[in-house]
């Protein structure tokens, strides 16, 4: 018995979820502002109850016609009645479009701004990775729909689902009105609508299921059509003759997809077939015993209860309101409660706090201590037991091979990742119990993948200090550290030129341009108050002379700051106090460039590998670097 009894149980429970989310999305119209909330509310319960309305002045006129057609005074009275009700449900039809859109629109916004804050409380950047995360964020985020199909967001859905009670509401009225003829008949009308809107869900639901099981394909289908009509791929698609070949692959999907939406399309047609049969007998029943109670009802109440009875069974139909409420309102508020839980372990230093003070306010002193770090759900440790000390106001270069976690160390150092055994402080101070934003505050850092954001050139470097106040002689003054002084002379509108081709007067870079800006960034930063400069590959795209006059400027720069250099190239680091060279995740050798060379290392083979690739007439006196007057370095022993 038991047993028989818990599916029961389990439906009972899934329903009583879902009876929960629909409140939750209907009480998410709040978010618009009461104002539009309330105009929600009250358009959409005039657009259920008008109707009603409409049948009972209909009856009221009928019976008035029957009864005393020659009170003329009352007889204008009740048509007017009827008419002043017909043009304010048509008016109520026309304001919902309006108000629909205007509180979606504010609702999607307070919704995206939630899971902006979401996604941006945890201080890491570990979450940003996790698939599980993005996956519940996508379906969080339902903002374009179903690609090539329909359209919806979560403020559709949440204006829907006021939509849905409201008519439901309107429903159970007529139903009402209809019991007080034959509660019988009123309960088998609102029954069979309420089974045929139910069978009709569980269709749409296998439909959605068909085209989301595409998703994936779509999103390929939708990238090549991307590259067979965008510039950034523009010059590559012709070159190689790949435009043709691309919308092949966007026709395959699409296709294919059509196809099967097609076939399960057609088998739901089938099925209308049943729906039809449980609403015919229903109708034909409805209308026959309608009918015969004609001979002893008064015409009036025979108009009324008739339009009371289709007024029941109209709320059987399943439209883009439902679809919308379904298939994007309920899954989102699901994921959103499932990206809440992933999300409360999400921070690397959940402390958020400061347990023994700030570190002191100059050139920080940090220690990595048997520090190990591992990403999720692998069992390699990318560091693996690192000890290393970086003094206040060093210069200490990182290098290494690709893959030697030198990359990682940075995202460690910033507090991007937490480290998964050991520790690192800052004065003494463990790194977790420092607030990210009083460390970052101190923190410059130019990353392998800066981001070139498409704003003025201007507000490309002053968002290195984004907490103070931008002034003219700061952003030269990094203009000229970071050898980007002729690039603002030479753009169109100076400091306010757009850096992207698609803004009046806007520009394009090239990679070494872009570098300079980001050196730039971080220079601004150093200037604002920012004692530790992290530099990861910040030239790769500048030549050995730019290059090497670049880290001059930064070295007489950042004199009162601790710096961090990674880089390939060997050439460029041997200035540095002191060079490390991380390998299988630790600290393999460390020392000047002088110390290194004499050990005959790891580090000795590497630099004479890279000295090897200049050919005998492009070296200098020094025979293994390209000779710069008054920049290049002192030989080795």
């Amino acid at each position: 018995m038991a047993a028989r009894l818990r599916p029961m149980r389990e439906s009972a429970a899934a329903w009583r979820s879902e009876m929960r989310l629909r409140r939750r999305l209907a009480a998410s119209v709040r978010s618009a502002g009461r104002p539009l909330s309330a105009a929600v509310w009250a358009v959409n319960l005039a657009r259920a109850l008008l109707p009603l309305a409409v049948g009972l002045f209909t009856g009221l006129l009928v019976q008035h016609l029957v009864t005393s057609p020659r009170d003329t005074g009352g007889l204008t009275r009740l048509t007017l009645a009827l008419c002043l009700t017909l043009l304010a449900s048509q008016a109520a039809e026309i304001l919902a479009g309006a108000v629909k859109f205007s509180a979606a629109r504010r609702i999607d916004r307070w919704h995206r701004l939630r899971l902006a804050d979401m996604m941006g409380a945890p201080s890491g950047i570990g979450h940003l990775d996790d698939p599980e995360v993005r996956q519940e964020l996508d379906q969080a985020a339902p903002l374009k729909g179903l690609p090539g199909w329909v359209s919806y967001t979560f403020g559709t859905s949440a204006v829907g689902q006021v939509v849905i009670t409201t008519r439901t509401v309107g429903a159970w009225c007529a139903a009402l009105v209809l019991a007080c003829f034959s509660w019988p008949l009123a309960l088998l009308a609102l029954g069979a609508a309420m089974g045929v809107r139910a069978a009709t869900g569980r269709d749409w639901m296998e439909q959605h299921a068909v085209i989301r099981g595409f998703a994936p394909a779509t999103r390929r289908a939708e990238y090549w059509a991307e590259v067979a009509a965008s510039s950034w791929s523009a010059k590559e698609v012709r070159v190689f003759g790949l435009s043709a070949w691309a919308i092949g692959r966007f026709r395959e999907v699409l296709t294919a997809r059509t196809d099967r939406v097609a076939q399960v399309r057609l088998r739901l047609l089938r099925r209308l077939g049943g729906a039809v049969l449980v609403l015919a007998p229903v109708t034909g029943l409805g209308l026959g015993v309608l009918g015969a109670a004609g001979a002893r009802l008064p015409p009036g109440e025979f108009a009324l209860y008739l339009g009371m009875f289709w007024a029941v069974l109209s709320v059987s139909r399943w439209d883009a309101d439902s679809y919308d409420v379904q298939f994007a309102g309920l899954p989102a508020l699901r994921a959103v409660d499932r990206l809440e839980a992933l999300l409360a372990d999400a921070d690397p230093y959940p402390s958020g706090g400061l347990a023994s003070g700030a570190p002191a306010a100059g050139a920080p002193r940090i220690r990595f201590e048997s520090v190990g770090f591992a990403y999720p759900g692998s069992a390699r440790r990318v560091l693996d037991g690192l000890d290393l000390e970086i003094e206040p106001g060093s210069t200490v270069a990182l290098v290494g091979v690709n893959g030697a976690g030198k990359s990682t160390f940075t995202k460690l150092l910033t507090g991007l990742l937490a480290p998964t055994a050991g520790r690192i402080t800052v004065d003494g101070v463990p790194l977790a119990e420092i607030a990210p934003s009083a460390w970052r505050a101190r923190v410059s850092v130019v990353l392998q993948e800066f981001v070139h954001y498409e704003l003025p050139l201007s507000e490309n470097v002053t968002l290195g200090a984004p907490g103070h106040r931008p002034s003219a002689e700061a952003l030269d003054r990094a203009a000229r550290e970071a050898g980007t002084e002729d690039l603002v002379a030479a753009a169109p509108l100076g400091w306010r030129t757009p850096l992207a081709r698609g803004y009046p007067h806007g520009i394009d870079l090239s990679g070494g341009q872009w570098q300079r800006i980001a050196l730039a960034r971080a220079l601004y930063a150093v200037s604002h108050g920012a004692r530790l400069l992290i530099l990861d590959e910040p030239t790769a795209h500048l030549d050995i002379r730019a290059e090497l006059d670049l880290f001059s400027r930064i070295g007489d720069r950042a004199r009162d700051a601790s710096v961090l250099l990674i880089s390939h190239r060997l050439a460029t680091v041997r200035r540095a106090d002191r060079i490390v060279l991380l390998d299988a995740g630790r600290v393999a050798e460390s020392g000047t460039h002088e110390e290194l060379m004499a050990l005959g290392g790891r580090y000795a083979e590497m630099f004479t590998l890279q000295a090897r690739r200049f050919t005998d007439h492009e070296a200098g006196p020094q025979g293994d670097l390209p000779f710069v007057p008054g920049l290049t370095p002192k030989a080795h022993p």
